[in-house]
This record gives C-alpha cells, sequence and structure tokens, in this order.
C-alpha cells in the first residue's frame, strides 16, 4: 500500500524548496525552476497562481524578475502548501454518505489527524535541509585525498 501525493502537491514542493534553498539570492523565475527541478513550465505556471494567491510566494517584476518565498522558510509549514493546493480539489469532489458508525470512518479520521500532524511539523526548511544534504553528501567524498 501506498498514498502518493498528487502531482500539483509534488510539484509546488519541489518548487517551493528549491526556492526556500536559493532564499536570500534574489528572485528565480519559472524557467530556471522548471529546469532544475524537472516541472513542466506551463504546471508550474498554474502552480505558481495558486501559491502567489495564498501567499506562500511573491513575485518581483523588470528584468531582474521571478519569485521568492514571502516569508523565511522554517515559518512556511507543509500543511498550508497542502491547504493552498489539495482541499480545493478534495472538497470539490462528492464523496458517498457514511454513516456515523462506519468502521472506515474511525480509520480515516486517524489517517486524516496522522497526515495534519505531520504536514504540521514539517516546514520548507526542513525540507530545504534535506536537499541541501543530498547534494553534498556525493561530493563530500568525491575530492578526498589518501596519503
Amino acid at each position: 500500500m501506498g498514498i502518493r501525493p498528487s502531482s500539483r502537491f509534488s510539484y509546488a514542493l519541489k518548487a517551493l524548496v528549491d526556492l526556500a534553498v536559493h532564499q536570500g539570492t534574489g528572485p528565480v523565475t519559472m524557467a530556471v525552476i522548471a529546469k532544475r527541478q524537472g516541472i513542466p513550465l506551463r504546471s508550474l505556471e498554474q502552480l505558481f497562481n495558486r501559491l502567489r494567491r495564498s501567499g506562500l510566494i511573491q513575485a518581483e517584476r523588470g528584468p531582474r524578475g521571478g519569485y521568492c518565498l514571502s516569508r523565511p522558510a522554517q515559518q512556511i509549514r507543509v500543511r498550508a502548501v497542502f491547504e493552498a493546493l489539495e482541499l480545493a480539489a478534495l472538497s470539490s469532489k462528492r464523496r458517498p454518505a457514511v454513516s456515523p458508525d462506519d468502521p472506515a470512518r474511525s480509520v480515516w479520521k486517524q489517517v486524516e489527524s496522522a497526515v495534519r500532524t505531520t504536514l504540521d511539523a514539517t516546514t520548507l526548511e526542513a525540507l530545504a535541509v534535506q536537499m541541501r544534504e543530498k547534494v553534498a553528501a556525493p561530493m563530500k567524498h568525491r575530492y578526498t585525498f589518501h596519503i
């Protein structure tokens, strides 16, 4: 069994973590993020519209314009990203009526609670640290000289 995130959520996290890793270096264009993260540019354009409207990113116009996080990465929880992208889609889908005593309802409430806890506990900064460590790990041993 594996519960997988939607492509939309996965692409958004990749893009936002990219912005978190490069936070403080100035705005980053969508084209650069799309290329670095392997995200279709058209998908990224749609995502950034939603992320901007939800207040997670901001756009800077001009020749050196692009996008940046609206606040420090350690202040942005993954739950905010999920809510900005997924809740609207989930609430628009029709769900079958489930009686209050249905055992499935109890199980899914527990699953939802666990997911909420994890999304609340994870920040973009924590994901950016993981990304930096993965990128740096192969390089640590690459230039080690043995005498």
